[in-house]
């Protein structure tokens, strides 16, 4: 998604994206996990004519029923931890081929009771647009960001304080688009001491069929190359416009290594 310029653009993965996206979009996303993880997205972008755009976004992840016991081994209560993000992405197009731009992203952190922190990061991406069809964009997350943790609220003076720092990371990213038609991008991430592969693509098979229903359907699918290991996801779109608006549902389904069961989001959303 760092170069991607068509479809369901947002700002999150690279705030370069937004003057080419041309569009006024909402969406809400709610994910289904297993292991009573919970992860929601709420989002907004829209492009300001004529050459930048911008994106709000609100990201909640937690565990929930989490068991507590006492020495003896009795349940004592269930336990939660919740962690949200609140994002302000702008960007603007340098000349009319390339754009630059920054995000601010707000990140809260309740981790058991009174212990919590907060910290304020900074992402940073640019967007080169070859032609019509070939995009490449790169992009770096998580400047300054880091927790400081103090236990001394629950454990007074056997309480010390940990300063947990972000790794930061570096995106590279090259999309070959057919517009209304298909796209494939692959995505290259370093996270830290971690590298990633990324592949996915995006088609639309009725764009050939009917007219009324070009973009009507829409069939993703993606996979990832870490340490020898492949994880793949599957989704579709749907949308369908009435009278100045489109409606459109997404689903989709990630297979994850180390889960019963893969992830699962579900998404709602309104272009105006």
């Amino acid at each position: 998604m760092n170069s991607v310029i068509y479809g369901e653009v947002t700002g999150y993965y690279n705030p370069a994206v937004l003057p080419f996206s041309n569009l006024k979009m909402a969406s809400l996303t709610f994910g289904i996990l297993s292991l009573d993880r919970e992860l929601d997205f709420l989002h907004y972008t829209q492009s300001l004519y004529p050459t930048a755009g911008f994106s709000i976004f609100l990201i909640r992840a937690g565990v929930k029923n989490i068991d507590s016991r006492d020495v003896d081994g009795h349940h004592i209560e269930n336990l939660s931890t919740s962690e949200f993000q609140l994002g302000f992405a702008f960007s603007n197009r340098i000349i009319e081929k390339l754009s630059a731009g920054l995000s601010l992203k707000f990140y809260y952190n309740k981790l058991y009771r009174e212990m919590k922190t907060q910290t304020l990061g900074i992402d940073f991406g640019v967007l080169f647009k070859f032609n019509d069809n070939i995009t490449v964009g790169a992009s770096i997350h998580d400047i300054n960001a880091k927790y400081k943790w103090d236990s001394s609220i629950i454990y007074q003076e056997k309480g010390r304080t940990i300063v947990e720092t972000f790794p930061k990371t570096i995106s590279l990213g090259l999309t070959y688009a057919i517009k209304d038609i298909f796209f494939t991008s692959i995505e290259y991430d370093n996270i830290g001491r971690e590298k990633f592969f990324n592949l996915g693509s995006e088609l639309y098979p009725l764009y050939f069929i009917t007219d009324g229903f070009k973009q009507s359907l829409a069939i993703r699918g993606g996979v990832r190359l870490f340490q020898n290991y492949l994880d793949f996801s599957l989704g579709f779109g749907l949308s369908r416009k009435i009278g100045n608006f489109v409606v459109f549902f997404d689903y989709a389904y990630r297979f994850e290594r180390y889960s019963p069961s893969g992830m699962q989001l579900l998404t709602l959303g309104l272009k105006l």
